[in-house]
């Protein structure tokens, strides 16, 4: 998997996203990714991205079309 962006929020998200994926600690599972203390408190300061529905996942191929689309429903919450 590569990410790439020119937004640190959004990469900081998709790996919340990412590690919520592939299993992770209680702390960082639990809640809204934007919850996270540290993106809330990039989105209070303007740094970046303003919530899960603000970042572009992008699939390079059709082979990674799905893990694109669960990491957005990771993000998003659903």
């Amino acid at each position: 998997m590569m990410l790439a962006s020119n937004d640190r929020v959004a990469l900081d998200a998709v790996g919340v996203a990412i590690l919520r994926m592939y299993g992770t600690t209680r702390e960082v599972s639990e809640g809204g990714v934007f919850e996270q203390d540290q993106l809330a408190r990039a989105v209070e300061l303007e740094q970046g991205a303003s919530g899960p529905h603000t970042i572009d996942i992008v699939p390079v191929n059709d082979v990674s079309e799905e893990v694109c689309r669960q990491l957005k429903g990771l993000l998003l919450g659903v």
